[in-house]
């Protein structure tokens, strides 16, 4: 049997990571579809959420900006982001956050509170 010591390393991309943090962001009540962004920003390939990372060995500093739904409650959403992204990052990919920032950069109407189209 192989000590623990003998065994080899897993390295985890960056690409990989942020795939996993914009998942996990998503997943979270109150976090904004990507397809929510404004028309430029969707063009410009500029969605929510962005993730941007500062890594070394299997600890990071995370800082992810989002979009969120009318009328969610930012700091609700904020602290539900952080604590996702703790527990999916660890549990997933072995990734102690050492730091976890997360910005409200736009509102977007939700899905229920969009318009409907009315025949006059």
């Amino acid at each position: 049997m192989a000590v623990a010591d003998d065994r080899g390393t897993l390295t985890i991309a960056d690409r990989a990571l942020t795939r996993i943090a914009r998942q996990v962001t998503l997943d979270v009540p109150g976090v904004a579809p990507e397809d929510s962004a404004g028309a430029v920003e969707r063009t410009l390939g500029r969605g929510y959420p962005r993730v941007h990372w500062q890594r070394a060995g299997t600890t990071a500093r995370v800082e992810v900006e989002v979009a969120i739904t009318w009328p969610s409650s930012a700091a609700q959403v904020t602290t539900g982001v952080q604590a996702a992204l703790r527990q999916e990052l660890e549990r997933q990919a072995g990734q102690e956050l050492a730091h976890v920032s997360v910005a409200v950069r736009e509102v977007v109407r939700g899905p229920s509170a969009r318009p409907v189209a009315r025949v006059r």
